[in-house]
């Protein structure tokens, strides 16, 4: 028998928690089936996570921070920030899934990890002021503003497929994908130019 492995038992666990947050959120999710699915027990994940709302929040601060990680907000490229965006939403839409589950469940003021994840979002809006400041996005624009609208015009695309494709078409079609992205990119260009 090969010896225990903490790191690949304590990924499948996360890799199973994902699947089961995404899909039922945190009220409908069971722990026994994140660990079946993980092929584990409940004991190691309460163990290794602590208790639901906990294994959530640890959930959710690591989808969060791949985000973080592969679509970086830039001074000298903020129209093009939203096409990235665009790219990781599309294909982790369990990011948002996750999120629209977390506004569900926990009050506003009590939102796991808060603070460092408002940090995050004063770091992108500081981008945007810098790109005012270099006279690339319009300064009489509000940069919170700004920031709020391009994470919005991603968004709703993927968290309402239904919706996208009554009114564009399948959104899981690469060619629909393509063509919306460049008109995220030249909406976003045509909004934030300087006048």
């Amino acid at each position: 028998m090969p010896p225990y492995d903490r790191a690949q038992t304590t990924r499948r666990i996360f890799d199973a928690a994902v699947q089961e947050f995404a899909a039922e959120g945190i009220a409908g999710a069971r722990v026994d089936r994140i660990a079946q699915r993980a092929d584990s027990n409940k004991a190691l994940i309460y163990s290794y996570f602590g208790n639901k709302e906990q294994l959530f929040a640890t959930v959710l601060q690591s989808r969060l921070t791949d985000l973080a990680e592969a679509v970086e907000l830039r001074p000298d490229r903020v129209g093009d920030y939203i096409g990235d965006l665009f790219d990781f939403m599309t294909s982790n839409p369990d990011v948002l899934r996750l999120v629209q589950h977390e506004v569900c469940h926990f009050a506003l003021d009590q939102i796991p990890h808060r603070g460092p994840r408002k940090e995050h979002y004063d770091e992108k809006v500081a981008a945007v002021r810098s790109a005012q400041a270099a006279g690339n996005v319009d300064s009489d624009l509000d940069a919170r503003f700004v920031v709020m609208t391009l994470i919005s015009l991603v968004s709703w695309f993927v968290a309402a497929p239904q919706i996208t494709d009554m009114v564009v078409g399948d959104p899981t079609d690469p060619n629909l994908r393509r063509r919306y992205r460049a008109h995220l990119i030249e909406m976003a260009a045509r909004m934030i130019a300087p006048r």
